[in-house]
């Protein structure tokens, strides 16, 4: 039996697929650049289709604060830019 590749579980724990869409939202949030359209993820905003993948009722629906409420919960901790998220976790303490 094969494993599709977004499925696959990567050294943070997340699934492969998460994992993109962690990078593509910290992308988006501290660039401002739109990292994908809508009507490819199925989802009315990129911030929803990240908040699809995890399970907490309190994260924010907006890119710029679900990705500040994801660095200080280390959601970034192990993911490839991991120095990145530290300094953005100390920074908003």
């Amino acid at each position: 039996m094969t494993t599709k590749i977004a499925d696959t579980i990567m050294e943070t724990g997340y699934t492969f697929q998460q994992e993109l869409l962690l990078q593509a939202l910290e992308r988006q949030a501290t660039s401002g650049m739109l990292m994908t359209n809508p009507r490819v993820t199925g989802f009315t905003s990129f911030a929803k289709a990240v908040l699809n993948f995890i399970d907490d009722k309190k994260a924010p629906k907006t890119c710029k604060n679900l990705y500040a409420y994801l660095v200080k919960k280390g959601a970034y901790d192990g993911i490839w830019n991991s120095n990145n998220a530290i300094l953005e976790r100390e920074k908003n303490k």
